[in-house]
């Protein structure tokens, strides 16, 4: 069963949320600042060799967060865990670069097996290491603005060569809407 979620576009623009802790909004949307990419995209594929990224949210808080038919709400304890509860608005072209949508569900099975003892989705690749997961959700990476729905967990992924700054700050403001406050 897929995550409900849609990607919010208009005609020209893609729409998709972040969530920081609020000690480093300051730093986020000052001039010249923006969205930091610090991870590396670990991939086998080409195309995505020598990437770094940062993570966004089709909506401000999807359903696979907090009532998954597979995880619960192990999303939503990872998103307080890791992340911050300050939820940021991204508001880019359709054509921006960079901009993948990838099912976290593959991290999210790792994570159950680690924190709640049990595989729920059982997908046939080795939990153990989180290798062969990593792997798996960067496998079906799909351009944004083609995204049309089907995985369990959709995440935004905004990439770029090297780290730096994916977003700048001009494409980010604080969101209208803050769930977790």
């Amino acid at each position: 069963t897929p995550d409900p979620g849609r990607l919010e576009t208009t005609d020209s623009t893609i729409v998709f949320y972040h969530y920081t802790r609020p000690e480093k909004v300051d730093k986020v949307l000052e001039e010249g600042s923006g969205l930091w990419a610090r991870l590396p995209v670990l991939s086998e594929h080409p195309d995505l060799a020598g990437l770094h990224l940062a993570e966004g949210l089709l909506e401000p808080l999807p359903k696979w967060m907090t009532d998954s038919p597979y995880f619960g709400d192990l999303g939503f304890e990872m998103l307080k865990k890791y992340v911050g509860d300050l939820l940021l608005r991204i508001e880019v072209t359709r054509d921006f670069p960079g901009l993948y949508i990838a099912d976290f569900g593959h991290m999210l099975e790792r994570k159950h097996l680690i924190r709640r003892g049990s595989l729920v989705l059982y997908l046939g690749y080795d939990t153990a290491t989180g290798h062969e997961v990593v792997r798996a959700e960067t496998n079906p990476y799909m351009p944004a603005a083609e995204y049309c729905g089907g995985h369990l967990a959709p995440e935004v992924k905004a990439t770029r060569r090297g780290q730096g700054i994916v977003i700048p700050a001009r494409y980010i403001e604080v969101c209208a809407v803050q769930p977790l406050r």
